[in-house]
């Protein structure tokens, strides 16, 4: 383990207190009132664990969240090695079980290791209720962001279906996670030979593969 021991206390403490049931509305009429540039989000459950992630370990005044830039890719903090912050939905709307999650930059991944031994991940892992049907959910956060962003304006000109809105969270597992350079080189790619829309290449991410990743620690909420 790369980080001390007191620093992973620290973390496990401070986590511990996340508020571990999440009703989307609820996140959202908080973003609208606060002026949160999160209200536009459709997938709001990573931005609500990143946000509680900093309010909470802010608490133990040893993280910098000053962003911690490589090439193309930010990490969202820093003690003692770069740190991000990603939320993991264990199931689709189909009800089929998933275990990858893309993580950052991979070039940028490599560069922090060398850097710092390692990078450390904090994944909350844990289960959403998707909207009906009918788009009832949809059509209210739309109506409360103030209308249609540029992205799904686009969506709809090329004629490609919209997804479920995730409705609510529970909160199950977080993961607290450090990554050498030998567990990266063994973990697949996320978007690697993608394209943006321009046509450049996108930057290929660290695919995060639960069955593979071993936590330093896990903190339950179940």
């Amino acid at each position: 383990m790369i980080i001390s021991e007191k620093l992973l206390k620290d973390i496990i403490n401070a986590l511990s207190k996340i508020p571990w049931k999440w009703d989307a509305r609820e996140v959202y009429l908080h973003w609208r009132n606060t002026n949160s540039p999160y209200l536009r989000q459709t997938e709001w459950i990573g931005w609500r664990f990143q946000e509680l992630c900093e309010k909470y370990l802010k608490t133990i005044q040893k993280f910098d969240f000053s962003r911690q830039r490589y090439g193309y890719a930010d990490f969202d903090a820093f003690a003692e090695i770069p740190w991000d912050f990603k939320a993991h939905v264990r199931q689709n709307p189909r009800g089929l079980q998933t275990h990858k999650v893309p993580g950052t930059d991979r070039r940028a991944t490599l560069q922090a290791i060398n850097d710092y031994g390692a990078v450390g991940f904090i994944l909350g892992i844990g289960d959403a209720v998707f909207n009906d049907e009918s788009r009832s959910f949809q059509r209210w956060h739309d109506e409360l962001k103030g209308g249609l962003s540029d992205y799904e304006k686009e969506r709809i000109s090329r004629g490609a279906p919209s997804r479920l809105r995730k409705t609510a969270f529970t909160l199950q597992e977080i993961w607290i996670i450090e990554i050498d350079e030998k567990l990266c080189k063994n973990l697949g790619t996320f978007m690697e030979g993608f394209r943006n829309k321009d046509g450049s290449p996108r930057k290929a991410k660290v695919m995060l593969d639960l069955n593979i990743i071993e936590p330093i620690y896990k903190i339950n909420f179940s």
